[in-house]
C-alpha cells in the first residue's frame, strides 16, 4: 500500500513509533478502514490512522492512570483501592477513545452524505444548466468547486479537478475514482452514468438535466415529509415535555403538601426538572430535527 506521509509531527511520530505495532497486530482491518477514511476524506492511509489510535490512546493512559490512582487514594485513604480505581480507568478510558477513533470515520461519512445529498438537487441542476454552454465537462466540475455553497460536492469536484489537471487522469477514471469514494449513493450514481455518458458519445445535457428535475423532485419530496414529521415532533413535544413537566411539577407539589416529610426531595426534583430536565428535553428536539432536516448547504 502506498503510503503518504502524515500532515503534522504528531501524525508522524506517531506513525515511527507504532506503525510497526499497528501492521503487524491490525493489518486485517486495514482495507475496510481505509474505505472508510476516503469517503470520510480523511487523507492518511489506515496505518496512519490506527497509529494516531494507539498512541493517543497510550499516552492518555500514561497520564489519566496515576493522576485518577493519586485522586482516589486521596479519596478513599487506601493505595491498594487508589491504584486498582487507576488502573482500570485508565484502561477503560483508554479503549474507549481507541473505540472512538475507529467510530469517527464512520461518523464522518454519514455527515458527508447528508450533505452531499441535501446539496445535490442544487449543484446537479447548475451542472446542466452550464452544459448547454458548450463548457468542457472538467471546466464545469471547476465551476461547481468554487461555489462553497455547495459544501461536500464542491470539495469532490475539487478533487476530480485536481485528478485531471494535476496528476493527469482522463475525466472518465477521475469520474470512476471520484464514484468509488462518495459517501453518496445518489451522487455515486450521477457520476457513474456521467461517465457511461461521456464514454459512449451520449447526450451528456439531456443526461443532466433529467437528473437535475429528479433530484429536485425527489428533494421536494423530502421537504414534505420532513414538514409532515416536524408537525408530528412538534405535539410530541408539547404532550411529553410542555405538558408532561406541568403536570409533574402539580403532582409533586401535592404530594409534597400531603406528606410533608418529604418536601426537601420534593423541591429538589422540582429545581432538576426545570434547571436539567427541561433543557434537555429541549435540546434532545432541537438535535434531533436538526439532523432530519433537508437544506441547502
Amino acid at each position: 500500500m502506498g503510503r503518504n506521509k502524515p500532515e503534522t509531527n504528531y501524525g508522524r511520530l506517531a506513525y515511527r513509533y507504532f506503525g510497526g505495532i499497528v501492521e503487524k497486530y491490525l493489518g486485517s482491518g486495514f482495507k475496510d478502514l481505509q474505505i472508510q477514511l476516503s469517503k470520510a476524506n480523511i487523507r492518511i492511509t489506515a496505518a496512519e490512522y490506527l497509529s494516531l489510535a494507539v498512541a493517543t490512546s497510550t499516552i492518555v493512559f500514561v497520564f489519566e492512570m496515576p493522576l485518577l490512582a493519586l485522586i482516589m487514594t486521596v479519596v478513599f485513604g487506601n493505595a491498594l483501592v487508589g491504584f486498582i480505581f487507576g488502573l482500570f480507568g485508565g484502561i477503560f478510558t483508554t479503549i474507549g477513545i481507541y473505540f472512538l477513533f475507529n467510530i469517527y470515520p464512520t461518523i464522518i461519512v454519514d455527515e458527508r452524505k447528508k450533505k452531499i445529498d441535501d446539496s445535490l438537487p442544487f449543484a446537479i441542476l447548475y451542472l446542466a444548466t452550464i452544459s448547454g454552454s458548450g463548457t468542457p465537462i472538467v471546466a464545469m466540475f471547476k465551476t461547481i468547486a468554487k461555489f462553497k455553497e455547495y459544501g461536500e460536492i464542491s470539495k469532490e469536484c475539487s478533487r476530480i479537478v485536481e485528478e485531471v489537471e494535476l496528476m493527469g487522469s482522463n475525466i472518465t477514471d477521475a469520474l470512476e475514482t471520484a464514484a468509488k469514494r462518495t459517501p453518496s449513493e445518489k451522487f455515486k450514481e450521477i457520476l457513474w452514468g456521467m461517465k457511461s455518458t461521456i464514454t459512449v458519445g451520449g447526450d451528456l445535457k439531456a443526461y443532466l438535466h433529467e437528473k437535475a428535475q429528479s433530484s429536485m423532485n425527489d428533494y421536494r419530496r423530502r421537504l414534505s415529509q420532513f414538514t409532515q414529521q416536524l408537525s408530528m415532533f412538534i405535539e410530541m413535544y408539547i404532550t411529553v415535555v410542555v405538558v408532561g413537566s406541568i403536570f409533574f411539577m402539580i403532582l409533586t407539589t401535592i404530594m409534597g403538601g400531603i406528606g410533608g416529610d418529604g418536601a426537601g426531595f420534593i423541591s429538589i426534583a422540582q429545581v432538576a426538572m426545570v434547571l436539567i430536565g427541561l433543557p434537555f428535553a429541549s435540546f434532545a428536539f432541537i438535535v434531533l430535527i436538526k439532523g432530519m432536516a433537508p437544506s441547502s448547504d
